[in-house]
C-alpha cells in the first residue's frame, strides 16, 4: 500500500476516534441534564417546590418581625414599629404588586428565582448587625426581683447597631412581602398555564400554606427569636431560600404555542392593568377578596388580646391549666384538610375547572358563613369578674401594691388569682405578692400585700371560662378553615375571567388590593378599635382591653357580609353581561 494512502488512513482512522470520544463525552455530560429534565425538573416537582418557598418564606418575615419585636421588648425601638412596619410593607405591596407581577410574566421562573436570592441576600445581611444581650419584659414580684420561669435577663446594654439592623429588617419585610407576590403570580400561573384543570387544587395547597403559618407561624420561632443563638434560625432560612431559588432556575421557560403571539398584542404593562380595571365583574371581586380578607387578618392579629379580655387566659406564657399548643398544633391540620375538599372537588378534568362565575357563588355562600361564625364568637362570653384596679373601665395601680413601684406595662397580661378574695390581679407585682413556690411549673405565690392567703397563677375565672374558651378555639378555628375555602374560590376568579396572558398580572392586581384594603385601611381600622376599647395602654400600645372588644368579631362579621353580597352581585354580573365572556378564557368556556 502506497505511503501516502496508509497516512490518509491512519488520519481518517484518528478523527473517527476522536469524534466518537467526543460524542461519548458529550453523551456522558448530557445524562446528568436528562436526569433533570425529565425525573426532577417536572411539573408535579415545581409544585412542590413552590410549596416550599412559600413556607420558607413565610417563617422568614416572621422571623424578621420577631426579631423587630426583640428590640422593641428590649426597649430600643418604640412599641408600635411592628404595626407601622406591617404598614409600610403593605403599601408596598399595593404600589409594587401589578408591576412585578407585570415585570417577570415572560419568564416566571427566573422571575421568581431572582425575588427568592433577593429575600435570602435581604435575610443574610440581617446577621452583618448582632443582637446586644436580650432584654424581654421581665415579669415581677413587689420589689423588683423577677420570677425564674416567667423571665430571662433584664440587664440593658447600649446596642449601636440598632439603627442599621433595624433599617436592614424593614428592607427584609419588604423584599419578603415582594417574594411571596412572585410566589403567586409567576409560580402559581406557571402551573396553571400548564395543568389549568388543577388550578384549585394548586391554588389551594398555597391558601392553606398561606393561611395556617401566615396566622400562627411566629408560634414556631418565638423560643428561638429570644436567644443569644437567634441567628440559627435566620440562616437556615435564608440558605433555604436560596436554595429554592437554585432550583427555580434550573427550570425550563415552557412557553405555549400561542402565549408568544398573545404578548405581542397588548404586552405593556397599562394595558394590561387596563383590560383588569376595566372589568366591572372583577371590580367587585376585588372589593370582595379585600373584605373577607381585612375581616380574617386583621382579627388574627389581636386575637390574643381578644382571649385576654374576653376569657382572662394568658397566651404568651404557657399555663398548665389553659393549654393553648395542643389547639395551634391541630388548627393548621383542620385548615388544610378543609381546604382539600374544596381543591379537590373542583379541580376536574375539564379545560378550565371551575367556572368564574361559579367560583364567585361559592366564595360568596362560604363568606355567609363565616360572618356567622364571628357573629356567634362575639356573643361567646363567660363570667369573668373584673381585674383588680379596671373596675372602672380604665387601668389604676390597686393601692394595696401601690408600694411595689410594680412596671408591669413593660410585659403583658399575666393574671393571679388570690384564693381568699377570688380577685384577679394583672400580674404577681400588682397582686403583692413578693415570694413564689415553683410546684413542677405550678406557681404558688406567698407574703401578698392584697392577699391573706395564698396567690396562685392563672386568673379566678378560668374554671368558669374553660368550656368556653374551648368553644372559641373550636369556632375559630373553623372561621379560619372556611375562609380559606372562600379565598380559594374567589382567588380562582382571577386565573379564569381573564385571558392566559393577563392572568399574573391578574393575581398582582389581587394581591395589591388585599395589601391596601385589608393590610392597610383594614389593619388601621382595628387599631382604632382597639385604642378605643383599651383599658391599660403604655406608650400607644394596650396591654388589656374592656370586655368591649367584642366589637372586633361585628365589625370582622360585617366585612365578611358585605364579601358574601358584593360576591353574590358579582356571579350575576358575570353571566348578565356578556362583555364579561372572554373570548379565550383559558380554553374557550364562556362564563354562563
Amino acid at each position: 500500500m502506497p505511503a501516502c494512502r496508509r497516512n490518509t488512513l491512519t488520519t481518517l482512522i484518528l478523527r473517527s476516534d476522536f469524534v466518537n470520544l467526543g460524542t461519548s463525552s458529550i453523551s456522558v455530560l448530557q445524562k446528568p441534564w436528562h436526569f433533570l429534565q425529565h425525573q426532577v425538573l417536572t411539573l408535579p416537582r415545581f409544585d412542590l417546590f413552590l410549596q416550599g418557598a412559600l413556607l420558607v418564606v413565610t417563617l422568614l418575615e416572621h422571623n424578621v418581625y420577631l426579631l423587630l419585636n426583640r428590640d422593641t421588648d428590649t426597649g430600643y425601638t418604640a412599641p408600635l414599629t411592628e404595626d407601622w412596619v406591617r404598614i409600610g410593607a403593605s403599601g408596598a405591596e399595593f404600589l409594587l404588586g401589578a408591576f412585578i407581577a407585570w415585570w417577570g410574566r415572560g419568564k416566571r421562573n427566573f422571575a421568581l428565582s431572582a425575588w427568592l436570592v433577593a429575600a435570602a441576600v435581604s435575610g443574610l445581611m440581617i446577621l452583618a448587625f448582632p443582637f446586644a444581650r436580650p432584654n424581654p419584659p421581665a415579669v415581677e414580684l413587689c420589689g423588683g426581683e423577677t420570677i425564674a420561669p416567667l423571665s430571662r435577663s433584664t440587664d440593658l446594654e447600649p446596642d449601636p447597631l440598632v439603627v442599621p439592623r433595624t433599617v436592614f429588617l424593614v428592607i427584609s419585610a419588604v423584599v419578603c412581602v415582594c417574594t411571596k407576590i412572585s410566589i403567586f403570580t409567576h409560580g402559581l400561573t406557571y402551573l396553571d398555564d400548564h395543568e389549568p384543570e388543577k388550578g384549585a387544587f394548586f391554588y389551594g395547597i398555597l391558601i392553606s400554606i398561606q393561611l395556617s403559618l401566615g396566622l400562627s407561624g411566629q408560634d414556631v420561632l418565638i423560643p428561638g427569636a429570644v436567644r443569644d443563638d437567634w441567628w440559627v434560625a435566620q440562616i437556615c432560612l435564608s440558605m433555604l431560600t436560596l436554595m429554592f431559588a437554585l432550583l427555580f432556575a434550573l427550570f425550563p421557560k415552557r412557553k405555549l404555542k400561542d402565549e408568544e403571539n398573545e404578548e405581542r398584542d397588548g404586552d405593556g404593562f397599562f394595558p394590561s392593568v387596563g383590560r383588569i380595571l376595566g372589568s366591572k365583574y372583577l371590580i367587585l371581586q376585588l372589593g370582595a377578596v379585600g373584605a373577607i380578607s381585612a375581616a380574617l387578618y386583621s382579627f388574627n392579629y389581636y386575637e390574643s388580646e381578644w382571649i385576654h379580655a374576653r376569657y382572662h387566659v394568658e397566651t404568651e406564657r404557657e399555663d398548665l391549666r389553659s393549654p393553648n399548643t395542643a389547639a395551634k398544633f391541630f388548627r393548621p391540620l383542620v385548615i388544610i384538610f378543609f381546604v382539600l375538599i374544596f381543591r379537590t372537588h373542583f379541580s376536574s378534568p375539564r379545560s378550565t375547572g371551575p367556572k368564574p362565575n361559579t367560583a364567585s357563588r361559592v366564595g360568596g355562600i362560604t363568606a355567609i358563613l363565616v360572618a356567622i361564625f364571628f357573629v356567634v364568637l362575639a356573643f361567646m362570653s363567660c363570667d369573668t369578674g373584673d381585674v383588680a384596679g379596671m373596675e372602672t373601665g380604665e387601668f389604676v395601680n390597686p393601692e394595696c401594691s401601690s408600694q411595689c413601684g410594680c412596671n408591669s406595662e413593660r410585659y403583658r397580661f399575666t393574671p393571679v388569682c388570690a384564693l381568699d378574695t377570688t380577685t384577679t390581679y394583672f400580674s404577681p407585682c400588682q397582686a403583692g405578692c413578693s415570694e413564689y413556690e415553683n410546684l413542677n411549673s405550678f406557681l404558688l405565690f406567698n407574703n401578698c400585700t392584697c392577699s391573706a392567703g395564698h396567690t396562685v397563677r392563672g386568673a379566678c375565672a378560668l374554671p368558669t371560662c374553660q368550656l368556653v374558651y374551648a368553644l372559641y378555639q373550636v369556632f375559630y378555628t373553623v372561621i379560619l378553615a372556611i375562609s380559606g375555602a372562600s379565598l380559594l374560590m374567589q382567588g380562582m376568579v382571577f386565573l379564569r375571567a381573564v385571558q392566559r396572558r393577563d392572568k399574573p398580572v391578574a393575581i398582582g392586581v389581587l394581591m395589591a388590593s388585599v395589601g391596601l384594603l385589608a393590610n392597610v385601611l383594614g389593619h388601621l381600622l382595628y387599631m382604632l378599635i382597639s385604642h378605643l376599647t383599651c383599658a391599660f395602654s403604655v406608650e400607644g400600645v394596650c396591654r388589656f382591653h374592656q370586655p368591649s372588644v367584642y366589637s372586633m368579631a361585628l365589625v370582622s362579621a360585617a366585612f365578611c357580609l358585605c364579601c358574601a353580597i358584593v360576591s353574590i352581585i358579582a356571579s350575576k354580573v358575570a353571566v348578565a353581561n356578556k362583555s364579561v365572556q372572554i373570548q379565550a378564557l383559558n380554553g374557550g368556556e364562556d362564563l354562563s
